[in-house]
């Protein structure tokens, strides 16, 4: 079932499994295995780090020309900033960031056989409105662990963050199972 529209389109083959021991049992090809809270975490934990330090590095860059006062709200903007840096181009291109790859997972488009890493439009829409909103100071612990609690009792739509649903998009451990074998082993 489509989270967004409500209801599985005509034509999908493709099955999101929870327990890796049911994979084998799901007439669906290819076969995506959702990965574990525990595991997001970690990678999204990987995550932050490296686009910590490139927000940092935006800021350090801009911080030196500007007085004291916008130094509170060049903060922000510096960590939307690296965090865009460092996720639309590896989610863009390979459908993966460092610390998802590190822990075997890739974004793909929901619904589709994870060959084609999201669309520029899907991967901004993703990334930008968490940029946005996991920037903004002391705010940003309560929304991520609400967002997280969200994401955990709402397994009916496959564990999808809010930003994954309004992208059409799925975090999914890689590589996927298919009738024949493995597809995108070399991910």
């Amino acid at each position: 079932m489509d989270p967004v529209r409500g209801q599985r389109p005509d034509g999908a083959n493709v099955e999101y499994v929870v327990d890796a021991s049911s994979v084998a049992s799901v007439a669906g090809s290819p076969v995506f295995l959702l990965p574990s809270n525990r595991r997001r975490i970690a990678a999204r934990l990987v995550d932050t780090v490296i686009a910590s330090v490139v927000g940092m590095l935006v800021f350090m860059a801009v911080g030196d020309s500007t007085d004291g006062g916008m130094f509170l709200v060049l903060i922000p903007v510096g960590f939307a900033a690296g965090g865009l840096l460092y996720f639309l181009p590896l989610v863009h291109w390979w459908g993966t960031t460092i610390g998802k790859w590190m822990f075997g997972m890739r974004v793909v488009r929901l619904w589709s056989d994870g060959t084609l890493p999201p669309s520029f439009k899907d991967t901004f829409l993703r990334e930008f409105d968490r940029a946005v909103f996991l920037s903004i100071p002391v705010a940003n612990l309560l929304f991520g662990t609400i967002l997280l609690a969200q994401m955990a009792k709402d397994g009916g739509s496959y564990y999808q963050s809010k930003f994954d649903r309004v992208a059409r998009t799925a975090v999914v451990r890689w590589p996927a199972r298919v009738a024949g074998g493995v597809v995108g082993a070399g991910l």
